[in-house]
């Protein structure tokens, strides 16, 4: 079982994520030899997620923000079936839990971990943890330099208490907006173009071998029709991120979701 810590942008979407992965328990993957995949929830947890996607976000209403003190782990087990040789078809699982953490612990990650009202709290996102999944909201580029401050401080703490190395997952969200869709297929320069100085800290914490990053692109809405159009409905915009709900809940199809969670688990792409 694989604990991931999931730790994102404000806005990033990380909750929407995880709830549209417990409804959806069909999903799609990129991967040609992937003939299916399949999602289960393994805890009753899972079960208020898809209740949220089935009553809030189709009835195009934003899921709440998660607080402090109140970051909820789920389970799950993805059952892939892949293809093997002379149409042999092979099954592979695998199981983690992943927590949700307050959309704004990154943003103020220096501030909270100098505070000793947090030190507890802070000390827990060191602990036998998997690898790290990191949603950012594509549009919040604007932001990139403060993130990376909190970025930069939170890989020197992670290399001082988990010197051994893990894995990152930087995961750029909202990728159903045209404006970041048409790179979805590339996701490191993508990073590099509106992430410059967060992918210069990673890189850098990889190069010193200190650990393992990878990039990946994902929607938790997708989009639908002929030309591929933004399945959501965009409610507000600042540099922060982009706001959105579901457009069309009848065309509702997720894209990425599986990927960055495979290999935060077995250290392969799919």
């Amino acid at each position: 079982m694989t604990i991931i810590i999931g730790i994102g942008s404000s806005a990033a979407g990380l909750s929407t994520y995880l709830a549209t992965l417990a409804y959806h328990q069909k999903h799609q993957v990129k991967s040609k030899k992937v003939l299916s995949c399949q999602v289960t929830p393994s805890n009753p947890y899972e079960r208020k997620l898809s209740y949220k996607a089935e009553n809030i976000l189709k009835e195009q209403v934003m899921l709440e923000v998660t607080q402090f003190y109140d970051h909820p782990f789920y389970r799950f087990t993805i059952t892939l079936e892949i293809k093997g040789l002379f149409w042999a078809k092979n099954t592979e699982e695998v199981s983690f839990d992943i927590y949700d953490m307050p959309d704004s612990l990154l943003r103020d990650i220096r501030k909270f971990s100098s505070s000793h009202s947090f030190t507890e709290y802070y000390d827990d996102l060191f602990s036998d943890i998997g690898g790290y999944f990191l949603p950012i909201d594509g549009t919040s580029h604007r932001e990139d330099e403060v993130y990376a401050k909190s970025l930069e401080k939170f890989t020197t703490d992670l290399t001082q208490r988990n010197p051994q190395g893990c894995r990152i997952a930087f995961t750029v969200t909202k990728c159903d907006l045209s404006e970041l869709w048409v790179n979805r297929d590339y996701p490191r320069g993508l990073v590099q173009r509106r992430f410059p100085k967060m992918y210069a800290i990673l890189e850098n914490w990889t190069q010193e071998d200190k650990g393992k990053v990878e990039y990946f692109t994902t929607s938790s809405f997708g989009v639908f029709g002929k030309y591929c159009e933004a399945n959501s409905i965009i409610q507000s915009k600042s540099k922060e991120g982009t706001l959105s709900v579901i457009r069309n809940p009848q065309e509702w199809q997720p894209f990425g979701l599986i990927e960055p969670l495979y290999w935060l688990c077995t250290g392969k792409m799919l």
